[in-house]
């Protein structure tokens, strides 16, 4: 009967220790390059070229804009003297308007890009972040690091990087 009883607590504590066992899962770890695999889908070169030809436009304005400033104070420089101070009075008020709503635009142009960089940016990311859960759920990653934030101190693991490009086809 003793042995009976040893014997059935024996395969009681195998069975729970191998049920736990079983239950715990190995942590495992990833890293990637976030700005090397978004710089290198295909369509980053399409966003960034419809960047640079909206940001030419807008320069090409200010340039404009920098033009009609620079002649206007190249002209009252060379008249100030001889104008009545009213005239004189008039002309600065112009000039300072003028300069006031060059650095408007300006910062309403940086602004402008800014919001289209997003919005073009903002699929790829998404497809990106997309293909990177993908990865970790199918190859059973429990973390996957982003290592061009300069965040993670220790770069262990494996580099999921060709996973993720070989899951977007690139």
């Amino acid at each position: 009967m003793k042995s009976t009883i040893t014997l059935g607590l024996m395969m009681a504590a195998l069975f729970f220790s191998t049920s736990t066992t079983a239950q715990v899962k190995e942590a495992r770890f990833g890293h990637i390059d976030t700005q090397a695999l978004l710089e290198s889908m295909p369509e980053r070169n399409t966003i960034q070229s419809e960047i640079e030809g909206a940001a030419a436009q807008y320069e090409q304005e200010i340039v404009r804009m920098q033009g009609e400033l620079e002649a206007k104070v190249a002209e009252y420089q060379q008249k100030a003297e001889s104008w009545p101070t009213a005239i004189r009075a008039q002309k600065e008020q112009d000039i300072t308007q003028d300069q006031q709503g060059l650095e408007q635009f300006y910062a309403t142009v940086q602004q402008e890009l800014a919001i289209l960089e997003q919005s073009l940016l903002e699929p790829m990311i998404e497809r990106a972040r997309t293909a990177i859960e993908q990865v970790g759920a199918e190859e059973g990653f429990t973390y996957i690091f982003d290592t061009s934030t300069g965040s993670t101190v220790y770069n262990g693991g494996e580099d999921v990087l060709g996973l993720v490009k070989a899951k977007l086809g690139l």
